[in-house]
């Protein structure tokens, strides 16, 4: 089948506010020390993985439309590469496909293309639903986990990855340098759910969703249902990188406790793993999504596409609140704490080159160096692969 633009593809400039972990400390300023006495951020990421790559970044953003289906797509691609291997990355509810601006361009800039997947029916428009309006969020999020839902975003991953394919193979710009047979699915909440079911997740007994699997799945705010049996976990077969903490709690307050979450790397089998346990990242910090980018609007990067946010205030999603620019002389706000989203990007990079690259010096960061470098950030917990 093939796919046609909805609307035509519009250019997407790298992000004016310079994401990869030098300009994270850049926007901190250079104090001597925090206020809770950790060094500054500067001297954090002196030790924070960084793959030595800064690339020139190629994008575009459109929809596409086939049936009843319409999706959301960006993409971020390093400018003359070849055989680039691609992290497909899924938004959370509420998000347009321009959030997650902090990991996406971390990734891009250490040489993966980047494509964004958000069916509209999940992205910023449901702050104007019937329920919505109502306050009735907790409506909201039971549709869109239930399991038919997470059927169909399934599906629509499976069927974007063919198209993209079937466009590369045609020679088509920006596709035609993606390797999709190495393809890494990173999802954020709602996202976050899909990315695990795409590595196969599922209750015992039953079949995978899909007969595709990514070579490896990076879930951002694990989702888990209350009751879940943990033997659903264990199905998962592939590697997988967690990143989740005690104070990720959910906005739409449909996972009960952020200690419910660490049942899903507490569960996983032994296909490799590991889990990144912020202490103080908040569901907003693990969105990477930037409140303020140089006078644009919230969530929105300067020359990307905005889709419109939530309601004034920013509602329970992960676009968050509004605000105020840039003043002169002061930080610029992100919106995130930078410490943990540097903690993210630096770890979920790592993980990427030894994953997908099997850059010997990423494992080695990995397993020798980023438990001491978080310190008192968080911890990095890790499942060794033995399944082969």
């Amino acid at each position: 089948m093939s796919l046609l633009p909805f609307s035509l593809s519009r250019l997407v400039r790298p992000l004016a506010l310079g994401v990869a972990l030098a300009s994270l400390a850049a926007c901190a300023g250079a104090p001597p020390a925090d206020d809770d006495g950790m060094v500054s951020l500067q001297e954090y990421l002196k030790t924070a993985y960084n793959p030595g790559q800064s690339n020139k970044l190629d994008g575009w953003a459109t929809r596409w439309a086939w049936g009843t289906h319409q999706v959301n797509l960006s993409l971020l691609v390093p400018a003359g590469h070849k055989n680039v291997p691609l992290v497909v990355y899924l938004p959370g509810l509420g998000e347009d496909d321009s959030a997650g601006q902090l990991w996406r361009q971390s990734w891009a800039n250490a040489g993966y293309a980047v494509l964004t997947v958000q069916p509209t029916r999940y992205d910023s428009s449901v702050y104007k639903s019937a329920d919505a309006q109502a306050g009735a969020f907790r409506g909201i999020a039971a549709n869109s986990y239930a399991n038919a839902a997470l059927q169909d975003r399934a599906a629509e991953v499976v069927t974007v990855l063919a198209e993209v394919r079937r466009r590369g193979l045609a020679g088509e710009a920006g596709f035609s340098a993606v390797d999709v047979q190495h393809t890494v699915v990173a999802g954020y909440d709602l996202g976050a759910q899909t990315a695990a079911a795409l590595a196969g997740e599922r209750d015992p007994g039953q079949v995978r969703l899909t007969e595709w699997r990514p070579m490896g799945v990076i879930v951002l705010s694990p989702y888990v249902a209350a009751g879940a049996d943990p033997a659903r976990f264990a199905q998962v077969d592939t590697p997988v990188l967690s990143v989740t903490g005690p104070l990720d709690e959910d906005p739409f307050s449909w996972v009960a406790s952020a200690q419910q979450r660490f049942a899903f790397f507490d569960g996983l089998g032994g296909h490799g793993a590991y889990q990144l346990r912020l202490q103080d990242a908040s569901h907003k910090d693990l969105s990477g999504t930037v409140a303020h980018a140089e006078g644009g609007k919230p969530g929105q990067a300067k020359g990307e596409r905005h889709h419109g946010g939530g309601p004034e205030g920013g509602g329970p999603g992960g676009g968050g609140p509004g605000g105020e620019g840039r003043s002169a002389g002061k930080p610029m706000d992100l919106g995130v704490d930078r410490r943990q989203a540097a903690s993210v990007a630096a770890v979920s990079t790592a993980w990427l080159d030894a994953t997908i690259k099997h850059a010997p010096a990423a494992q080695q960061w990995l397993d020798q160096q980023a438990g001491q470098w978080l310190g008192p950030v968080g911890r990095l917990e890790h499942k060794p692969a033995t399944v082969q």
